[in-house]
């Protein structure tokens, strides 16, 4: 073992004599430290819970953003966005961006709250062509207004799909998935007759019979108007013979809830579940590794198309916030609809991506098992074969398509569950929409 040398003291004396006897230095000018420049804080709402699958995906796009961007700071507020940025507007504190739906848009203009991005969209620091013309066009078309101003830029890309228990799929002994509205009711009722489950949960709204409507050839508004309605027509019609004929199904039962559809499929006690909004995350997180989830795509319609209705969340920035902010927020919203972040946003978050430029991105990070249907990523392929077919529609979001989607609603729940003729909702829905839409009706 090697002994451990210690310098005696005589020989630290030495040394410290020696270094007594150098030349002091020059006195040296006292020097005065730069500050550090704080970041730019980008405050930004959105409502996705940090215990969720989004939310995880947000949180690990916002980490990556501020680590390769130490001069900009996001910060999340996890909240209700849509509702509550515009009482913040009002209060004179809202955030600098925020994630919100399409609908809500209307308040925020009305309080010019919004910055229009057509200048970060194609300034000098704009997004990149590729990627742009790559962006669906359902989806694209969905962010402006109907004066064609763009305060949205889209995020959370959700369309209609169908999920199903591959176990009680097998059980009841089916094989591919249907492929008309008659064999989805046929499926439903065999799920039934031989599992015991609930064939089918669909809900009654617009998310429900919009597309089918599309579908079968109809047309919302008549000649490209905003305010005069087409839905006294064969297509709305074949629409409501359609839905009679699979609510009144011993196999199908129809929610006013999507929540309670949800819980009772990831509980095993439902074959399919008619998913129109909602997104797969939500059943991938609902149901674990209980059983193998399979997803199919609507059913075409008359015109021998399957139409799918978008939904979801767009960015938005407030334009009270300092030009830095909002070229530090439109940096974020830059690297968040990148590939590498939509890589994050498609396999951790399970929406599709909002440009078919992030597809080889986001198959990478998924890897093998990405087009596997069961599979982990089953519902946002389907989501994204959807997409590429080109049959995406909006839903209209009109300032009035709330009361427009009340009445048109009341109409079709008075056929399906008073038994009012067909013939009379229609020309009921009509007249009244219009009316509601006109401005006549408060």
């Amino acid at each position: 073992m090697h002994q451990r040398l210690v310098p005696s003291i005589a020989a630290l004396a030495v040394v410290l004599s020696g270094c007594a006897t150098t030349k002091a230095p020059a006195a040296s000018k006292p020097t005065t430290a730069t500050p550090t420049k704080a970041p730019t804080v980008v405050t930004f709402w959105e409502s996705h819970s940090a215990s969720n699958e989004q939310g995880h995906a947000i949180a690990q796009i916002v980490s990556k953003f501020n680590a390769a961007n130490p001069g900009i700071r996001v910060q999340i507020h996890v909240t209700p966005a849509s509702a509550k940025a515009l009482a913040a507007v009002t209060a004179g504190d809202p955030p600098v961006m925020a994630m919100i739906g399409h609908a809500p848009q209307y308040g925020y203009e009305r309080a010019n709250a919004l910055v229009n991005l057509h200048k970060f969209i194609y300034g000098k620091n704009g997004f990149p062509k590729a990627q742009l013309a790559g962006i669906w066009p359902g989806v694209w078309k969905a962010e402006f207004t109907p004066s064609h101003q763009q305060f949205l830029f889209p995020v959370d890309v959700k369309v209609a799909e169908y999920f199903y228990n591959a176990t009680l799929w097998k059980q009841a002994g089916l094989g591919a998935p249907p492929t008309t509205w008659a064999a989805l009711v046929h499926d439903a009722n065999v799920i039934h007759q031989k599992t015991g489950a609930m064939g089918l949960t669909a809900r009654m709204d617009h998310n429900d019979w919009l597309p089918q409507f599309y579908s079968n050839g109809g047309h919302y508004f008549k000649n490209g108007s905003t305010t005069t309605l087409d839905l006294n027509s064969p297509a709305m019609a074949t629409t409501i013979q359609q839905l009679l004929q699979r609510d009144r199904a011993p196999g199908v039962q129809t929610l006013t809830s999507y929540t309670t559809g949800l819980q009772d499929f990831a509980a095993g006690k439902v074959g399919i579940l008619e998913n129109t909004a909602d997104g797969f995350e939500m059943v991938r997180e609902g149901v674990g590794n209980k059983f193998p989830v399979g997803v199919f795509g609507a059913m075409p319609g008359a015109t021998g198309k399957a139409y799918t209705l978008y939904q979801g969340l767009s960015f938005v920035i407030f334009s009270h916030s300092s030009s830095v902010q909002q070229a530090a927020a439109w940096k974020f919203i830059k690297y968040f609809d990148s590939p590498s972040g939509q890589a994050i946003w498609a396999v951790v978050g399970g929406e599709p991506p909002v440009s078919k430029a992030d597809l080889p991105a986001v198959k990478k990070l998924a890897g093998p098992t990405w087009s596997a249907n069961p599979g982990p990523y089953a519902g946002t392929a389907e989501a994204v074969r959807e997409l590429q077919a080109g049959t995406t529609i909006d839903k209209p979001i009109g300032p009035d398509q709330t009361g427009i989607d009340t009445v048109v609603q009341n109409e079709i729940q008075k056929v399906l569950q008073n038994g009012l003729q067909p013939a009379a909702a229609m020309k009921a829905m009509e007249s009244q929409g219009n009316a509601v839409a006109s401005g006549q009706v408060p």
